[in-house]
C-alpha cells in the first residue's frame, strides 16, 4: 500500500488551513494511501473530528516525523524519514522544506511578507518539490514572484457545501465566524461590533449579532471584545462543535467578515483573508455575505452573490439595504447558494487527484 505523510505546523489551531489538510488526508485515504499525520499526540484527531465533522479514524499520527520536520538540522534522519513515503503534503510556514518523498506537494495558504527570501539552498530544495499548491489566486499572485511559476496551481479549499442548508425560516441573526485569537490575520470582530452599534436602534433591537470562533490562546482578546459589546445585542460562541455551526449558518440571514480591514494588502498581504472558507460555508446555507473587500474574499463574492465593503459605513449601508428588502435577501441568498457549489468537495477532490 502506498504511504502518505501530511505535515502542518499549526495543526492544533484547528482553523481553515487545518480543515484543508484533513480533507487532503481523507482524499488520500479514498485514493488507496495509508496516511500519517506528523503531530505530537493522537488527541488531535478526535479534536479535529469534533470541530470539522470529518471522520479521521483510519489516519495515523507520527510524533517522530513531527519532531524531525519541525526542527533544524538532522539532515540524514530527514532524508531517511521522508524517502519512505510515496507522497508528502507539506503545509509551509513560509519556509521551503527538504523532502525526499516520491512525490512532494508544498502547500502555501498565505503570503508571508517577511519570509519570501528565497536563497540558493531554497532553490535546490525546490527541485524536489513536484507541485506548489495555493489556496487562492490572491496567495498565488504573491508567491509566484519568488517561486517557479510552472509548478504552481490553485486548488481552492474544500467546503462541504452539502452539509450546510438554510432553515425554512431564517431568524434575525447577523453571523460572523472566525477565530478570536488569529495571530496572522486578525478577524477584526471589534470592527463588526462597531458596525452593529452604528445600526439604527430599532434594527439593533430586532437583530442579534452572533460572533463565533475558536480560542486556544490569549483570552484577554475575547474579554476586550465582550467589554466593547456590553449593552449591545451581541452573543459570543467560543469553540463550537460542527453541529452548532451548522445550526447557526442555517438560521442566520446575513454573514459579516472584517479580516483585512484598514490593511494595505500590497504591503501586508499576510494580514488579510487569504481565501475565506467560512464565507463559502455561510453562502451555502443561504446567508448573504457582506465581507471586507480584501484578499481571497474578492474571488468568492461575485456580482449578485453578496456585497464587498471597504469602510464601516459601506458595511452598515449594505446591511440596511438587505434588512429593508426581504426580496433582495432571498434573491441574493439563492445566488450565493449556487455560487458556493463552485467550491464544493468534488471540485477540490478532482483538482487534487489530478496532481496525485
Amino acid at each position: 500500500m502506498k504511504k502518505a505523510l501530511i505535515f502542518d505546523p499549526y495543526l492544533d489551531t484547528l482553523g481553515g488551513g487545518e480543515r484543508y489538510v484533513f480533507s487532503v488526508a481523507q482524499i488520500l485515504l479514498h485514493s488507496g494511501f495509508k496516511v500519517n499525520v506528523a503531530w505530537k499526540d493522537k488527541n488531535i484527531l478526535s479534536k479535529a473530528t469534533t470541530r470539522f465533522g470529518i471522520n479521521l479514524k483510519s489516519i495515523g499520527v507520527d510524533p517522530v516525523a513531527f519532531n524531525l520536520l519541525s526542527s533544524q538540522g538532522q539532515l540524514l534522519k530527514k532524508v531517511n524519514l521522508t524517502r519512505k513515503y510515496d507522497l508528502i503534503f507539506f503545509l509551509s510556514d513560509g519556509s521551503i522544506p527538504l523532502l525526499f518523498g516520491q512525490k512532494n506537494l508544498l502547500h502555501l495558504q498565505m503570503p508571508f511578507s517577511k519570509s519570501a527570501n528565497i536563497n540558493f539552498v531554497d532553490k535546490l530544495k525546490l527541485l524536489k518539490i513536484n507541485k506548489i499548491i495555493y489556496n487562492s489566486a490572491f496567495t498565488q499572485s504573491y508567491w509566484q514572484k519568488y517561486l517557479p511559476k510552472n509548478k504552481g496551481v490553485v486548488i481552492y479549499p474544500p467546503i462541504d457545501t452539502d452539509s450546510f442548508k438554510p432553515s425554512k425560516i431564517k431568524e434575525n441573526i447577523i453571523l460572523s465566524v472566525g477565530r478570536f485569537d488569529s495571530p496572522s490575520h486578525p478577524k477584526r470582530q471589534d470592527v463588526l461590533i462597531s458596525a452593529f452599534a452604528s445600526l439604527p436602534k430599532n434594527i439593533q433591537s430586532k437583530y442579534k449579532l452572533v460572533l463565533v470562533g475558536g480560542l486556544v490562546g490569549n483570552k484577554s482578546l475575547l474579554k476586550n471584545l465582550k467589554a466593547k459589546a456590553q449593552k449591545l445585542n451581541v452573543e459570543f460562541i467560543v469553540n463550537p462543535n460542527f453541529k452548532t455551526l451548522q445550526s447557526l449558518y442555517a438560521k442566520a440571514k446575513i454573514f459579516w467578515h472584517a479580516a483585512g480591514f484598514e490593511i494595505d494588502e500590497q504591503k501586508n498581504p499576510d494580514k488579510v483573508e487569504h481565501f475565506g472558507m467560512t464565507t463559502v460555508e455561510a453562502m451555502s446555507a443561504g446567508c448573504v455575505p457582506t465581507v471586507c473587500n480584501k484578499g481571497g474574499q474578492k474571488e468568492i463574492v461575485t456580482s449578485g452573490t453578496g456585497f464587498l465593503w471597504n469602510i464601516i459605513p459601506e458595511l452598515v449601508s449594505h446591511t440596511l439595504q438587505l434588512i429593508k428588502s426581504p426580496s433582495l435577501i432571498k434573491r441574493t441568498a439563492n445566488k450565493a447558494i449556487k455560487r458556493s457549489k463552485d467550491f464544493g468537495l468534488k471540485t477540490f477532490e478532482n483538482g487534487l487527484k489530478q496532481i496525485i
